[in-house]
C-alpha cells in the first residue's frame, strides 16, 4: 500500500523540513506483541544524516533501554551515543516497526527526532518552489515515478499537511 503525505508553505522557502511525528518502544503487532503509548514529537528530516537520531527527551519519555554503546559523528566531532530500538510513525500512518536510532544531546534544539536518509532512502521525497513558496512530499511503498510538475501549487496560509 503506498502512503504519502505532503507539506505547503505559504509563508516563502523553509529552512528546514518538518513534521510531528510518534515514537513508541518497539513493538511488532504481526508478531502478536505488546503495543506501548505512542509519544509525539517534533521531527526535523536530513539528508545529511546516515541515520535517525533521538534526543534524551524522546529516550526518557518513552522510557528506552539501550541496546549497546557507540559513537556518533556530527558537525561537533565524535561522541559517545548508545542505541535504541522504538516504532516510529511519519504522518498519513507511515509506521518503521523496530527501528534502531542513536540518541544524541544537541543542546537546546526545537527537534527531537532526526529523521536521516535510513528513513529517507525506503521512500521518495521531493521538494520544490511553488511560486517562492516550499512544497514537499515523502512516499512510502510501492515505488512510482513522481511528476514533479503535475503537483498543485500550495493554498491557503501557514505550512499545512495534507494527506494524499
Amino acid at each position: 500500500m503506498n502512503r504519502s503525505f505532503t507539506v505547503k508553505c505559504k509563508d516563502g522557502l523553509l529552512t528546514a523540513l518538518a513534521t510531528p511525528c510518534h515514537v513508541s518502544q518497539a513493538f511488532n503487532p504481526i508478531n502478536g506483541t505488546q503495543e506501548y503509548p505512542r509519544i509525539e514529537f517534533d521531527a526535523l528530516w536530513d539528508t545529511g544524516s546516515t541515520k535517525s537520531v533521538i534526543t534524551q527527551r524522546v529516550v526518557q519519555a518513552c522510557g528506552l533501554k539501550p541496546i549497546r554503546k557507540g559513537f556518533t559523528q556530527g558537525v561537533n566531532g565524535i561522541g559517545k551515543s548508545h542505541a535504541y530500538v522504538i516504532n516510529l510513525s511519519l504522518p498519513d500512518k507511515i509506521t518503521f516497526y523496530e527501528l534502531t536510532v542513536v540518541s544524541t544531546n544537541p543542546g537546546n534544539v526545537w527537534w527531537d527526532v532526526l529523521i536521516g536518509m535510513d528513513i529517507i532512502s525506503t521512500g521518495e521525497l521531493s521538494i520544490k518552489n511553488v511560486n517562492s513558496n516550499t512544497e514537499w512530499s515523502f512516499s512510502y511503498g510501492p515505488q512510482q515515478k513522481v511528476d514533479a510538475a503535475s503537483m498543485r501549487p500550495a493554498r491557503g496560509g501557514g505550512v499545512q499537511i495534507s494527506i494524499s
